[in-house]
Order: C-alpha cells, then sequence, then structure tokens
C-alpha cells in the first residue's frame, strides 16, 4: 500500500510538471504534446501569402485571403480589359484579426519575435531537464520494478506454501468435520431416544395422575352419594317415625271419638226416653186435670209433678251434657283434620327436599303400579295414595293428587276417589290470590290401537281463598243442631271435591293392564 501511495504521489508531481501552457493561446499541454501543438497551433502570427504586408493568426488566414487588397487588384486588372469603366472599388474592410506593418513599429515587432525565441529557447532547455529528471525517475522505478518482481516471486512462493498449508488444513477441517457431524448425528439419535422415553414416561404419569384424580373424584363422588343416601335414610326414618306417631295420634283420637260417640249415643238414648217418659207423664196430667172429681187423684198429680220436674231437670242435664260432647267431638274432627295437614305438609317439604317433582307444565301423568296390592292394602287399611307434587307452570302453583282405590264415606268398597289439592310451594308470594281453576282427571285406557282408546273423564273444581289456608276448601260454620251424621256430610262435602269412578267401569275396557294403571291431571286456567 505505501508503495501504491508513492507512485501515485510521484505519478501527480510528474503530471503537475510536464503541463505547460501554449504562449499564444494559453492552453495546457504535456511537454511532449507541446511541440506538435506549436506546428499547428492557430493563435500564432504568419505573414499573408499575398504580400500585402499583415500579419494574420493561422485560423484566420483563409478569411483573409478572400478579403486581402492584393486580391482586390487582380481582380479589377482581369476585368478592366472587358469593361469599358471600372467597377466601383468596394469600400476597405476593417478585419480585427489581421495585424497590418503600418499601425506597428517594425523595432517592436523585432523585440517580440526575439522574446519568443528566448521563451521557445527556455522552454527547450527546461524540456530538456525535464527529460533528464525523468529518465533519473525511469532508472529509479526500474529498480523499483525490480524489487517488485523480487518481492512478488517470494509473495507468490509464500502464497503457494500457503496454499498448501490451507489445503492440508482444509482435508483435515474435512475430515473433522465429517466425524463431528457423524458424532453429532450419534447424539441426535441418542437425544431422540432420551426425549421419547421422557414423552412416554411424562405420559405414563399423566395417566397415572389421571387415573388418581379420577379415582379420588368417583371416591368422592361415592361419597356424597353416601352421605345423601345415609341422610335420605335418616329423613325417611324421621318420617316414618312422625308417620307412625301421627298414625297412632290418630288412631287415639278415632278411639276417644269413638268412645265419645258410644258414650254420647247411650246419653242420647237416655235422654230420648227420659223424653218419652215426659210426654207419657204429661199425657197423665192431662188426664187427670180432666178428672176433677176424683179427690184422691190431686195427690197422685202433685207426685206426677215432682216426678216431671225431676224428669225435667234431668234431660236439661242431658242437654248440657250431649252439647259439651258435641263439641268435644267437633274439636276432636278439627285436630284430626289438622293432623292430616300437618302431614301432608311435612310429606311436601320431605317432597321438596327429594326433589320427588312430577312435571311443571300443568300436565302430569300419574303411573300407579302393583295395583292389586294397592287395592288389597285399601281395602285393609284404608291407605290412601298420593301422587308426586307437580306445577301448573315453571313458577305456578304446587299441586298434589290423593287416590281411594277403595273410596271413602258412603261410596267405600264400590267406587275410586280422587281429588288434587293445592299444596304450600315455594312461588307462593308471587301468585295471585284467590285462586279458582279446573282439573280434568283422566283415568286412561291401555288398548293396543290408542285410536280405539275410551278414556274417563273427569273435572274437578279447585278454589283458594289465600296462600295462607292449609286446605283447597273453604271452612264451614259449625251448626250446634246439626246430628253426627249431618256434620260427617259437611266435612266430605265442604272439605273435599272428589272425582268418582266405579269399579264397576274397570272391568269394561282396560283401564288395568299388567297390574298397572294411568291417571292423566290436565290443569286449565
Amino acid at each position: 500500500m505505501s508503495l501504491r501511495k508513492s507512485m501515485e504521489g510521484l505519478d501527480d508531481g510528474m503530471n503537475s510538471d510536464r503541463e505547460r501552457p501554449c504562449y499564444f493561446c494559453n492552453e495546457l499541454f504535456e511537454l511532449g504534446h507541446l511541440q506538435n501543438h506549436l506546428k499547428l497551433c492557430g493563435s500564432i502570427l504568419e505573414q499573408c501569402p499575398l504580400r500585402c504586408g499583415a500579419w494574420i493568426q493561422r485560423k484566420h488566414k483563409d478569411a483573409h485571403v478572400k478579403e486581402c487588397p492584393q486580391m482586390e487588384k487582380s481582380r479589377n486588372a482581369s476585368t478592366s480589359s472587358h469593361a469599358s469603366m471600372p467597377a466601383p472599388t468596394p469600400p476597405s474592410v476593417t478585419v480585427n484579426h489581421t495585424w497590418t506593418p503600418r499601425s506597428i513599429p517594425l523595432d517592436d515587432c523585432v523585440s517580440y519575435l526575439e522574446k519568443e525565441v528566448a521563451n521557445i529557447k527556455l522552454v527547450i532547455t527546461e524540456e530538456s531537464s525535464h527529460r533528464e529528471v525523468q529518465s533519473t525517475e525511469l532508472e529509479t522505478l526500474r529498480s523499483k520494478l525490480v524489487l517488485v518482481e523480487e518481492r512478488s516471486q517470494h509473495f507468490l512462493s509464500t502464497l503457494v506454501s500457503l496454499r498448501a498449508a490451507v489445503d492440508d488444513e482444509a482435508s483435515r477441517s474435512a475430515n473433522w468435520a465429517a466425524q463431528f457431524k457423524h458424532d453429532l448425528a450419534n447424539v441426535q439419535l441418542a437425544l431422540q431416544e432420551l426425549q421419547s422415553q421422557q414423552l412416554t414416561t411424562v405420559m405414563r404419569l399423566e395417566s397415572t395422575v389421571s387415573s388418581l384424580v379420577h379415582e379420588q373424584h368417583e371416591r368422592e363422588l361415592l361419597e356424597q352419594a353416601l352421605t345423601q343416601h345415609d341422610n335420605r335414610i335418616r329423613a325417611i326414618d324421621r318420617l316414618e317415625d312422625v308417620i307412625a306417631y301421627l298414625k297412632q295420634t290418630v288412631e287415639e283420637e278415632r278411639e276417644r271419638n269413638v268412645e265419645n260417640r258410644a258414650a254420647l249415643e247411650s246419653e242420647l238414648l237416655e235422654a230420648r226416653r227420659s223424653s218419652v217418659q215426659l210426654a207419657q207423664l204429661s199425657t197423665l196430667r192431662a188426664q187427670l186435670m180432666n178428672n176433677n172429681a176424683e179427690r184422691p187423684s190431686i195427690d197422685r198429680l202433685a207426685v206426677l209433678e215432682v216426678a216431671t220436674a225431676d224428669a225435667r231437670a234431668e234431660a236439661s242435664e242431658q242437654a248440657t251434657r250431649m252439647d259439651i260432647v258435641s263439641r268435644d267431638l267437633r274439636a276432636l274432627t278439627k285436630s284430626y283434620h289438622k293432623l292430616r295437614t300437618e302431614l301432608a305438609d311435612f310429606q311436601t317439604r320431605v317432597s321438596f327436599d327429594h326433589q320427588d317433582m312430577g312435571t311443571d307444565n300443568g300436565h302430569f301423568i300419574w303411573r300407579i303400579d302393583n295395583y292389586a296390592a294397592r287395592m288389597k292394602d285399601a281395602k285393609d287399611n284404608e291407605t290412601v295414595l298420593t301422587s308426586p307434587i307437580f306445577r301448573t307452570s315453571k313458577y305456578g302453583y304446587t299441586l298434589k293428587a290423593e287416590l281411594n282405590l277403595n273410596g271413602i264415606g258412603k261410596w267405600k268398597g264400590r267406587h275410586i276417589t280422587s281429588t288434587v289439592r293445592l299444596v304450600g310451594g315455594p312461588y307462593d308470594p308471587l301468585l295471585e290470590w284467590p285462586c279458582d281453576f279446573t282439573i280434568n282427571i283422566v283415568l286412561k285406557d291401555q288398548p293396543a290401537n290408542r285410536r280405539q282408546a275410551n278414556d274417563i273423564v273427569k273435572t274437578l273444581q279447585l278454589r283458594r281463598k289465600s296462600s295462607s289456608k292449609r286446605h283447597d276448601y273453604d271452612e264451614a260454620e259449625d251448626e250446634k243442631t246439626k246430628s253426627n251424621e249431618a256434620l260427617d256430610k259437611s266435612v266430605l262435602q265442604m272439605k273435599r271435591q272428589y272425582i268418582f269412578i266405579p269399579h264397576s267401569n274397570l272391568d269394561k275396557f282396560e283401564y288395568i293392564k299388567n297390574d298397572v294403571m294411568f291417571i292423566e291431571f290436565v290443569v286449565n286456567q
């Protein structure tokens, strides 16, 4: 790099020394080209070839020859022989690029030429000195070139040796690269095997963890199911205890009612006897009053009056006793029905807790299995079947159906009686009260062809004044003058509304098939 820079600096210095300006046109030329330029330079002055005495620049020589006065004189001389009158001479035209010796003295021209010759000599001497300098520089350059060639030869030899070393190193590196690639491939295979083993172990661990989690979840579900089952069993046991207690209480109340009714009937018989005796005594008194003639009858009349007063006192006492017994009977009847409603409400709450729901769209079909066994139980124990609760809508009134397969009251043993009760629901505060709607109760026929079905349809009217009422009927006022039979009829008619289906109709069609019966309830609001 230093040699190249020195050569470039030398060339720049030589170029600056070689360039010289032309003394006639002031253009820069190298020393070798300056002499050739002086031979052809258009600004050098030359004498007119027609010998008019003018000095003209080379580049304007042709133009001067055309306009030279000597050329005009020769033209006039040639034309004078052909014309009688000479042509007028054209006006002299002064050309700026001509130089006439008339305007410049000869001494000045000589001095100018001497100066030009001196300058040319100076240029020639300078050029010779420059040529000597160039020759010396050429010698130095030749010596430098020899050194450069020697160094280049040495450099080439070292380059060849380096290339051989590089080739050896490249072959070694290629061998090392091949060995490295082989080792890397082995390492990658080992890593892949390790990764596959790791994946298999991770998958096994995940499967074991998922199986453990699944087993734990199943255990939790089983524990929850067991706890729920235990809670249900406990609730059922408590419910059975409560039902047994209520049944026992109801039986005791029934026994008391039977005993009170028997005592009341005996007292009624005695009261009737006493009333008959009073009637007889009154007839005797009338007979005695009519028979005024007989004196001994006065004593008998007094005796009869005393006996009549005693009988009246005894009759009034029996009447008060009958009133007390009737009041007790009515109170017992109310307590009995209250216990039944509390038992029904308790069963409803238990059904709410256990989610024993039918439907929530006002349409419910009740399937009753084991009809024969249930009928026998109804005949022996007067069992009342209770359906799951169902609602008129999702957030509507809550209903429950009751079914007596053997009937009740005077229909016992001859009809199936059924009713629908309004029970307390979770959405009662949001509903409209009083409520009044009808329910269609349908005993479904089960033929092979459904088009030939002959269903039994009954309609039931359901009313309730407010959500605080426990029953789907209105309380009736008690009347003291009614007998026990009239009181039972009023309880059946006013506290329950039933539909009645005779047992004789059950054998006409397939209402009971495979010991199964279906009853449909449709609410019409």
